[in-house]
């Protein structure tokens, strides 16, 4: 009997990766792993996961017993015998797959931050040239922003209408510990009636952090916010970050906070509890933790640089990068007004329930029928 649901094979490298390492499970990781759990509630596919073969046993055995176990069996898809679409989550494509017949393939872009931001001069550009690369008559893209796929027609060959844009959805499990009671001021080892600024994402120059810290040493030196932290939250990437902070006075050195990664366990109360979610990142392809921030209630401070206004504009004032002056305001504000605050973060959640993983799987799905060959 010839099954007429659409055959999906995703590449499961990164999900392999962050088996052992929990570092890995980044926002990358996240939309994998949200895409496939998505992919498999739909009963129109028939959906499989792909990996080297040594990490491909690793994921079998971390997954026995887990839905996912079933999309590791590869037994009855007959490579170059039927119509099979190939979704590149992260890694670029490599040309034995091009040359498998029958098949597309789909590569998820998320941004080409160091072609476009000035800031990133110098930056290690290989992986997003490989992408570039890896494109040619035969690709798909599937972009996570508007903006993320207007700068890769800006660069690239490929077609207008082989290039889709899906928004990510936030994380399933986003919200499962907010009834876990954790005392958070406890955790973060700063006085019970503390507030403090979060900032949460990998440590590199991307994030703009040297603009949060300086907007944070405003704050205490203008405003005698004694009370008041700066915690920055997610694992150590590249850049001098320890050499900024180190550049401040002892005053505002030991008001900030820096955490390493945490568990996932510990990242919704670390929203929740903030004051509010400072991000003013030189680049974005989406930006998930806004996206987050605003599910738990907290209002978000963002630039308005890469997709961040496009995704955001439309619920909260976005900042240029470099307005301190600005982004100090808004913040001040915050803290004076608990009332307006809570308000303002009840629209926010309200906004983040836009963003599902079923529409983003939906999105999806619809753009690769589009190319269903018949």
């Amino acid at each position: 009997m010839i099954s007429h649901k659409l055959k999906i094979i995703l590449d499961g490298t990164v999900l392999g990766m962050a088996i052992d390492n929990k570092l890995a499970r980044t926002g990358i990781y996240f939309v994998i792993k949200n895409l496939c759990d998505s992919l498999l509630l739909r009963n129109d596919l028939e959906f499989k996961i792909l990996a080297p073969v040594e990490l491909r046993k690793k994921m079998i055995s971390f997954y026995s017993n887990h839905r996912f176990e079933e999309c590791f069996d590869l037994t009855n898809i007959k490579l170059g015998e039927e119509k099979l679409n190939f979704i590149m989550p992260f890694h670029p494509a490599g040309q034995d797959l091009y040359k498998i017949p029958e098949s597309n393939i789909f590569q998820i872009i998320y941004d080409f931050s160091i072609h476009f931001c000035p800031e990133l001069k110098g930056s290690n550009i290989s992986f997003e040239k490989n992408i570039l690369k890896s494109l040619n008559s035969k690709s798909h893209a599937l972009c996570i922003s508007k903006k993320t796929r207007s700068d890769l027609l800006s660069i690239s060959n490929i077609e207008p209408n082989k290039v889709g844009v899906f928004y990510p959805g936030l994380r399933n499990d986003f919200d499962k510990n907010y009834k876990t009671k954790i005392d958070i001021n406890k955790f973060l080892n700063i006085p019970e009636n503390s507030k403090y600024i979060l900032c949460l994402s990998t440590l590199e120059p991307r994030k703009n952090l040297r603009t949060s810290i300086e907007i944070f040493e405003r704050m205490i030196l203008n405003s005698n916010f004694d009370n008041l932290y700066l915690v920055l939250t997610g694992a150590k990437g590249w850049g001098k970050i320890d050499e900024q902070i180190n550049t401040f006075s002892n005053k505002i050195k030991k008001k900030i906070i820096i955490t390493g990664y945490v568990d996932d366990n510990i990242v919704y109360h670390l929203y929740k509890s903030s004051l509010c979610f400072l991000y003013p990142s030189f680049y974005e392809g989406f930006g998930l933790p806004p996206l987050e921030a605003m599910a738990a209630g907290t209002p978000v401070i963002v630039s308005n640089r890469g997709s961040l206004p496009e995704i955001f504009g439309k619920a909260t004032k976005v900042f240029d990068p470099y307005d301190i002056t600005g982004m100090t305001s808004k913040i001040h504000y915050l803290y004076l007004n608990s009332k307006k605050r809570e308000e303002e973060g009840n629209k926010l959640k309200k906004f983040s329930k836009l963003f599902t993983w079923k529409k983003s799987s939906e999105e999806i799905i619809s753009f690769i029928k589009k190319f269903k060959k018949i």
